[in-house]
């Protein structure tokens, strides 16, 4: 038998892909791209979504925080500094703010009643308006515009003349309230105060100004908080908001116009308001009840140790109520038919939350420390 001859088989080309499998190749490649972009993009919109509210509560807590400082030093005077003179306003008490005037009055008087200085705005440490703008030219309430926040107005004076060192003497905006110079500041309220050269006190009071040098005389401060509108850049886009806003007597002093009085602060406002809480009688001086600007200019004097007091000098604390909402939407989903989410405005009125944004509340009262003195 003839042996088969063994024959060598040809080797096979590598197979190819078949246009079915490459189809499905791409398609799941394609869904698994899809996945991971969608949870790309839903990682980021929760990261934006989380920095946008965590924004929106420090601002909430940092403006708390502000005017709760700025409202604890309302109606300070220097200790080491009394007043000229013994007033009958001051049977019972131990006031420093005002500084009174002396009889005869004395060039380094911060009061001048002869001349109407200073206006009501300035005679006690806390002073306010109702959804207006305090007017830095007139130092007085501007017209109630709807949607427009309070204004708070603090007063106090410098402590840099308690000892050989310059302290802080300039407002809210940065700006010296003592000017510059040896002529009159800004403030024409301080313009013989700041002097700390020159002269004989008492008998005479200086005449020159050296700036390394406390003043002679502690110097008025007055700071204004609201809120205003704002354009700012996120997203590559302009957004509407409201900031904080302040005005000082160093940039903005008494009698001279400022369009551009008010200086931002810190954006993501929603509203801003004040209640004041008043006291009643000699027996405390825990509030009453809290008030608005306008209820407390409206209340009648009462007699308390010997001395008739108005609304504004029986200001024992304020209640501050800022409303934040977060910028650029998408931090908030939609909600059930029928179940609209809701927050409490500053006057405790249930309002919808407006769509893609959340709007908070912060609520906190503060004491007038200097307000919060008695003798028994």
């Amino acid at each position: 038998m003839t042996p088969k001859k063994l024959l060598k088989r040809a080797p096979h080309g590598q197979a190819g892909l078949t246009m079915v499998e490459l189809l499905v190749a791409l398609a799941i490649s394609l869904v698994l791209v899809l996945a991971a972009t969608y949870v790309y993009l839903a990682t980021r919109q929760s990261d934006r979504a989380l920095e946008r509210s965590s924004d929106a509560q420090e601002t909430g807590v940092y403006v708390l925080q502000l005017l709760g400082r700025e409202i604890a030093n309302a109606g300070f005077y220097p200790a080491s500094r009394s007043p000229m003179v013994v007033h009958v306003s001051q049977t019972g008490m131990i006031d420093t703010y005002p500084p009174l005037q002396a009889d005869p009055r004395m060039a380094t008087d911060w009061m001048n009643t002869a001349a109407g200085w200073p206006p009501t705005a300035f005679m006690t440490g806390i002073f306010g308006c109702d959804s207006a703008l305090f007017d830095t030219a007139s130092s007085t309430c501007g017209t109630v515009t709807a949607g427009t926040g309070d204004t708070i107005v603090i007063n106090s004076f410098t402590s840099d003349s308690m000892a050989n060192v310059v302290g802080s003497r300039f407002d809210c905006t940065g700006a010296n309230v003592a000017g510059t110079g040896t002529s009159l500041g800004d403030d024409v309220s301080n313009g013989v105060r700041k002097l700390n050269t020159g002269g004989n006190p008492p008998l005479t009071p200086h005449t020159g100004l050296n700036e390394n040098l406390p003043p002679q005389l502690p110097l008025f401060v007055s700071n204004r908080y609201t809120m205003r509108p704002v354009k700012i850049a996120l997203d590559q886009s302009d957004i509407s908001s409201f900031s904080l806003s302040c005005s000082g007597n160093g940039r903005s002093p008494h009698g001279k116009t400022d369009t551009a009085a008010y200086q931002p602060i810190v954006s993501g406002l929603s509203d801003l308001r004040f209640a004041y809480g008043v006291y009643m009688n000699d027996q405390s001086l825990a509030p009453a009840r809290f008030y608005t600007a306008t209820e407390v200019g409206a209340l009648a004097p009462i007699v308390v140790n010997g001395q008739s007091l108005n609304g504004w000098q029986r200001v024992t604390a304020v209640r501050v109520c800022v409303l934040t909402q977060t910028l650029g939407g998408g931090t908030r989903l939609a909600d059930k038919a029928g179940a609209a989410r809701t927050y409490l405005d500053c006057s405790d009125t249930p309002k919808n939350q407006p769509t893609g944004s959340t709007i908070t509340r912060y609520t906190q009262v503060f004491g007038l420390r200097n307000a919060l003195k008695q003798t028994f």
